[in-house]
């Protein structure tokens, strides 16, 4: 179990890598998408590394937060749930050439990084209290 959560996050990581590639090579359609399942990938092993089983069936990051609520491991602050709102989006959308602006490839870097930012301390406060 151990191996599949720690897959998670290293397929996090490597889309989240994809995503700043992408975005040097004005694939602002990939950067979108990339950001996306970076975050997916990332909320699921949250979800597998608290006890929540086999994470959901979804590509919906509000439905990925809800779980994580569920789980009573806390509600993300807005300004983070707003990003995985602008995220989730892009699961669709970031699949087409061209459905991607460079003002929304950045944003999408931006919420990204956001939600890893907070993910991170967040799994570090959880870690401390164990």
């Amino acid at each position: 179990m151990k191996e599949l959560i720690e897959d998670w996050f290293k397929k996090a990581i490597y889309f989240k890598k994809n995503a700043k590639q992408a975005k040097e090579n004005k694939l602002y359609d990939v950067v979108c998408f990339s950001a996306h399942q970076a975050v997916e990938l990332l909320l699921k092993g949250i979800i597998e590394n608290n006890g929540g089983g086999a994470s959901p069936f979804t590509h919906s990051l509000i439905e990925l937060h809800e779980e994580i609520i569920t789980l009573n491991l806390r509600k993300f602050p807005e300004e983070i749930v707003k990003c995985l709102e602008i995220l989730t989006k892009f699961y669709i959308d970031g699949k087409y050439p061209d459905s991607c602006t460079e003002e929304e490839a950045l944003n999408a870097l931006n919420c990204m990084e956001e939600v890893f930012k907070y993910t991170n301390r967040f799994l570090l406060e959880n870690k401390n209290t164990e």
